[in-house]
């Protein structure tokens, strides 16, 4: 009796281990095929562990009116630009200042992904400004993309944990930074760039 007991227990064991690999495959095939529809790469998935920061300065502005310009037709083009540089992204808020400029970089983005436009006003003491796009970027889960100004976008790496970075020059467009903050470790800052230099 016990022999056939040790029997039947050996049987249902080899049954298990037939079909684990089955079902694990399923499993993985099943999970591959939800990543896919959503658009997640691979690269996405190891983001979605912590959140990703993007930071860029508005496109390029318009010469007049000096004190608060729209984007020129080269800039309109960047912040199409921004859309197909992120498609793959996800986003949880766009974050600008209240001029035009930063505005409508994130304008298309924030039409594609209908996802509203926080401005955080930029005023002095620039110190405040910084601080409050910092409270902004943590009130809400998920990424965020920010569009700056040449002299903020340092600053606000610096201050969400990144590293000094150099001024951007005041011809410079492109720059994209992805900043990486995991709770308990290090940020993390990747450089590239996007649209027409």
């Amino acid at each position: 009796m016990a022999i056939f007991r040790g029997f039947k227990a050996l049987t249902r064991l080899r049954q298990t281990e037939r079909s684990y690999p089955i079902k694990l495959l399923r499993r993985l095939l099943l999970g591959l095929l939800v990543f896919t529809a959503m658009g997640v790469s691979p690269v996405n998935l190891v983001w979605a562990e912590g959140r990703l920061i993007i930071l860029v300065r508005h496109a390029e502005k318009a010469d007049a009116p000096t004190a608060d310009p729209q984007l020129s037709p080269d800039g309109n083009q960047r912040a199409l630009a921004l859309v197909s540089a992120l498609t793959r992204t996800p986003l949880s808020q766009l974050i600008a200042t209240q001029y035009q400029r930063t505005r409508q970089t994130l304008e298309p983005m924030s039409a594609e992904r209908h996802l509203p436009i926080t401005v955080v006003a930029a005023e002095k003491p620039l110190e405040a400004h910084i601080q409050q796009i910092v409270e902004q970027v943590h009130a809400v889960k998920g990424n965020s993309l920010i569009a700056g100004h040449s002299n903020t976008v340092p600053l606000i790496i610096k201050a969400l944990g990144g590293p000094e970075i150099p001024n951007i020059s005041e011809n410079d467009y492109s720059q994209l930074f992805l900043l990486s903050i995991n709770d308990g470790q290090p940020a993390s800052l990747i450089s590239t760039r996007y649209g027409n230099e």
